[in-house]
């Protein structure tokens, strides 16, 4: 559940993260700050029906963006680790059957990567798993309604209590208003269901990405740190980050990898980033606990971070929104959402 945020914060996350850590009027770190809004920017733009609508002018070009910079730096698996790509389906309005996808879609380009987020038509290949007296009952109800007559069992399926039929699974974006799902039983030209909702799926688990996870945060830290010039700023102070690291209790787990240095070492600088940066993506997201951090010190502290290394910061933003969106949102894409 959310927590409720103090009205300072609530002013922050209301009117943006960039109009509110505005710091020091420094034409640099002021292009910084922009460069990292832009970013996020991309990752909004994908996430909803709304967004997609406010932002089709520039949408394509979000995409290409998005694809472009997730696959030159490292997050690749976080960007394809899409609702639509998992593979039990949950059809909320219906329990007439359900779908099982054995084939993941291939994503190898943006294009593919959109088709499968659903901002675009997309076709796939699905498996119903449906009782053979709900499909009977089922073809009866279209031979009443005047339809051409269905096609009935074939040897394969015969005898079974529970059929699994090859199926094909259409989405129609609808310009972006209302999508909705049309699941065809292939050789059943008549045996079609629409579901006018997106399709559910289970979150996956911590467990399920903590390796991965950890090892691309420790291949950042490496690549950051060996490009990275010798500032000669002061270092970047983590605070009491046990006040917000609970924001979203899943991903704790994390925090404590990176933050407390047991599991794995982090460069200094790594870690006042990411201390910085995470109160930040909690705030856009309305999660951060009351009290856990002040703007002020955030401001002071970010600025110091762009200082140091702004593409760091830019890195860890984009890591961050697209963990939340896996672990807390509805994932990338509107075809599909993960289970809350």
């Amino acid at each position: 559940m959310s927590k409720s945020l103090s009205p300072t914060e609530q002013d922050y996350a209301n009117s943006g993260w960039l109009q509110a850590l505005m710091g020091v009027n420094d034409p640099i770190i002021q292009q910084a700050r922009l460069d990292a809004k832009k970013h996020l920017d991309w990752i909004d733009c994908v996430c909803s029906l709304t967004t997609i609508r406010e932002k089709v002018d520039t949408l394509q070009a979000s995409i290409d963006s998005l694809w472009s910079y997730g696959v030159a730096n490292d997050l690749k698996w976080l960007l394809t680790a899409i609702p639509s790509a998992q593979s039990t389906w949950i059809l909320d309005s219906t329990d007439d059957f359900t779908i099982e996808q054995n084939t993941p879609p291939v994503i190898e380009d943006a294009k593919s990567w959109a088709d499968a987020m659903g901002i675009r038509d997309w076709t796939t290949q699905v498996t119903m798993r449906i009782l053979s007296g709900d499909f009977v009952s089922w073809q009866s109800r279209v031979a009443r309604q005047g339809k051409n007559a269905p096609v009935g069992f074939t040897m394969e399926s015969s005898g079974k209590s529970m059929l699994e039929l090859k199926t094909t699974a259409a989405w129609t974006a609808n310009n972006w208003v209302d999508g909705s799902w049309c699941f065809s039983i292939d050789g059943q030209s008549t045996m079609v269901k629409t579901i006018e909702e997106p399709i559910v799926v289970a979150r996956p688990a911590w467990s399920e990405i903590e390796e991965t996870a950890l090892l691309t945060l420790q291949s950042a830290d490496d690549r950051y740190t060996t490009q990275r010039k010798k500032s000669s700023g002061s270092a970047i102070p983590q605070g009491d980050w046990s006040l917000w690291c609970e924001s979203i209790p899943s991903l704790e787990p994390i925090h404590l990898a990176v933050l407390d240095g047991q599991q794995m070492k982090f460069s200094s600088t790594f870690q006042g980033i990411w201390a910085t940066v995470w109160p930040i993506i909690y705030c856009r997201r309305k999660r951060l606990k009351r009290g856990a951090c002040g703007l002020v010190d955030v401001r002071k502290k970010l600025d110091c971070c762009f200082q140091a290394d702004p593409k760091l910061v830019t890195w860890l933003l984009v890591f961050g929104e697209l963990l939340c969106q896996m672990q807390a949102g509805d994932g990338l894409g509107i075809a599909a959402k993960f289970k809350t």
